[in-house]
């Protein structure tokens, strides 16, 4: 069928809401994992290739948390009150658009955010050195010019100055530690956040490396 796409159900309920339902979904193929199999007048059934699915209401219900470094895996209620924040990426990025692209959006635009270059940057009569932190302070976009970012960058002498650099601008950048704090359910409404890794805020737990997933509640109609 022109327009088919394959999804991992998961993902493809993640993208939902349910404003958008109902949706009849038919099974490609897929594996299946513990909790997925129910029972139906005392058999247990599963979804079989061909079968149709109508999904006619979703609810987010919990977040299934994997700590990285120990493997352990645990579930925490959406409406948990702690604090997360963003972990920065150890690969870098190859372009300052690149690095703009993973930045959340619609909290606050997400600005500022510092980061820094792996070599020396020369901007007119400034020059910059090689791991020296820059704020990003806002986007610049002008009429028929390319957009760029204004950055904020502080001298060895405290002094500061204000940088345009280009959003095609080539190099290695490292995100740096972000003050930004989210909750669970700004985490899950943000595509973006959702792809990022996580660590407790002012907890005995913040030396934990988290991956968030949603666990969703789904009522569907079986053909």
């Amino acid at each position: 069928m022109a327009g088919t796409i394959a999804l991992p159900l998961q993902e493809f309920i993640g993208s939902l809401d349910n404003t958008s339902l109902p949706k009849i979904l038919q099974v490609c193929s897929g594996v299946y994992f513990q909790g997925s199999v129910y029972e139906l007048s005392g058999s247990e059934v599963c979804f079989s290739t061909g079968d149709l699915v109508k999904v006619i209401g979703i609810e987010l219900q919990a977040v299934s948390c994997e700590d990285i470094i120990s493997n352990e895996k645990f579930e925490l209620p959406i409406t948990h009150t702690g604090l997360f924040k963003v972990v920065p990426e150890q690969t870098p990025y190859s372009s300052v658009e690149e690095m703009l692209s993973m930045r959340p959006v619609g909290l606050n635009d997400s600005l500022p955010f510092t980061f820094t270059s792996n070599s020396k940057m020369t901007f007119g009569s400034l020059i910059l050195g090689a791991g020296k932190p820059l704020t990003v302070l806002s986007i610049e976009r002008h009429k028929g010019e390319e957009d760029k970012v204004r950055c904020h960058v502080r001298g060895q002498t405290e002094a500061s100055a204000e940088v345009c650099i280009p959003l095609s601008c080539q190099g290695e950048f490292y995100e740096c530690e972000s003050e930004d704090c989210y909750t669970l359910k700004e985490i899950m409404s943000s595509p973006r956040l959702r792809t990022r890794r996580f660590r407790f805020v002012k907890t005995t737990k913040c030396d934990r490396v988290l991956i968030f997933s949603p666990v969703h509640q789904v009522q569907a109609i079986m053909n």
